[in-house]
């Protein structure tokens, strides 16, 4: 599934036709970011669950070493264009014991309790645009059965610009940040 979505951005510099005056191909001119002007921003918000164990050191110098739990990520990327300048932004938020989602019935509004810490400050080439269009290609929006957050904890995008507040369900296992080397 994976070397498909690869080999999908990659034919889009063989096979698909640029639109003049435009960095996306065709088949991704109907993205979110490929809709962004200039002076505007899109916020992608993408919450996923892992396994991971810690090691936590006590003030009096004490280590416990927890085993392996599942464990809430959140990212946020926050990408802004300037002319034909696109700037992303890539925060994580802080460790999260519960195997499930902050997403969940929330208002696609982030609070302060979610506690981003910025971690890349970069311009986005054209390669990196595409990845981040054929994402938003993999996703469709949730079903009410898709909130379960006790059987199953989908992998989500929540997309925040001036003309778009959705929630969706990405399909397959794609991590916007290990797709752009983070």
């Amino acid at each position: 599934m994976k070397i498909a979505f690869i080999l999908a951005i990659f034919s889009t510099y063989f096979f698909y036709k640029v639109l003049p005056g435009n960095l996306f191909p065709l088949h991704l001119s109907k993205t979110e970011i490929a809709k962004l002007k200039s002076g505007d921003s899109l916020t992608y918000y993408q919450c996923h669950v892992d396994s991971a164990s810690s090691e936590l050191t006590f003030s009096n110098g004490q280590k416990l070493k927890t085993s392996k739990k599942r464990i809430t990520v959140t990212e946020k990327f926050v990408v802004s264009r300037k002319d034909s300048v696109y700037m992303l932004k890539y925060y994580v938020s802080g460790y999260n014991s519960y195997p499930n989602k902050k997403f969940p019935y929330l208002k696609l509004k982030e609070t302060d309790t979610w506690y981003f810490d910025l971690k890349h400050t970069s311009v986005l080439n054209p390669e990196k645009l595409h990845l981040i269009a054929a994402l938003e290609t993999q996703t469709h929006p949730i079903v009410h059965m898709e909130l379960n957050v006790n059987k199953s904890c989908p992998n989500e995008l929540i997309i925040i610009g001036n003309r778009i507040n959705e929630q969706l369900v990405i399909e397959g296992n794609y991590l916007l940040s290990k797709s752009l080397g983070f």
